[in-house]
């Protein structure tokens, strides 16, 4: 059991982890660039729009974009591969499949407590200095809207895990989610308890990463002292 999980391992973290890395690089920017085009009531369409879309493609179960995936890409486009492990390129489509959903959440998260930072006094300030918008938007907004994102992203990525797992199966990609669903199949127990209980250590692992981000980027976050300053 142990040489199966350390031979399959690899490919599910770098399927994970890559996912992990594409959520939070389209789905940080757009909900605050939304956020931002839309704050004070400004391009209420926008906003309609980006709610529906994201919830919409946020319903869609990963299985099933998986193969709409496969079936547009793969075999009526036949520009990816539809399954295995063999190219760098077979990693797009599941990549895609599991991060997808999380996106569509994640964003929806970083747009409101953008609107709710960009409301507060200090960007009020910053922004009657007249600074730049990178600036502006990079050094005053990003960290204070990051710090309540990541404590619910924490547990939008651990959850991506179940997705991983679901994908793998679909894009018969070699990493413990094909493994486990034969497990399944075949009864065998022993395999079955020792993936749940790797993917269990990844989650645990996944959530003191997100702690230690927290407390980086706000150290009061480690000391209880939040809400006295």
């Amino acid at each position: 059991m142990t040489g199966i999980i350390t031979s399959r391992l690899p490919f599910t973290a770098e399927l994970a982890f890559l996912a992990i890395a594409v959520v939070l690089l389209v789905a940080v920017p757009l909900g605050m660039a939304v956020a931002i085009a839309s704050r004070g009531g400004r391009r209420r369409r926008l906003g309609t729009g980006f709610t529906f879309t994201t919830s919409l493609a946020g319903a869609v179960p990963e299985y099933i974009l998986g193969t709409l995936l496969v079936l547009v890409f793969a075999i009526m486009l036949g520009a990816l591969p539809a399954a295995g492990a063999e190219t760098p390129s077979a990693l797009i489509l599941p990549v895609l499949a599991v991060a997808v959903a999380p996106i569509c959440t994640l964003a929806r998260i970083v747009r409101r407590e953008t609107a709710a930072v960009l409301d507060q006094d200090y960007m009020r300030t910053a922004r009657g200095k007249r600074l730049p918008a990178l600036t502006l938007y990079t050094r005053h907004a990003l960290p204070n809207l990051l710090t309540s994102t990541l404590t619910l992203g924490g547990l939008i990525l651990a959850h991506m895990l179940g997705g991983t797992i679901i994908v793998e199966s679909v894009f018969a990609w070699p990493g413990l989610g094909t493994r486990v669903v034969e497990a399944i199949l075949n009864r065998d127990y022993p395999v079955i308890q020792g993936v749940v209980l790797t993917l269990g250590v990844i989650a645990t692992l996944l959530n003191l990463l997100i702690d230690v981000l927290l407390g980086v980027l706000d150290p009061r976050t480690l000391t209880g002292k939040a809400d006295r300053t």
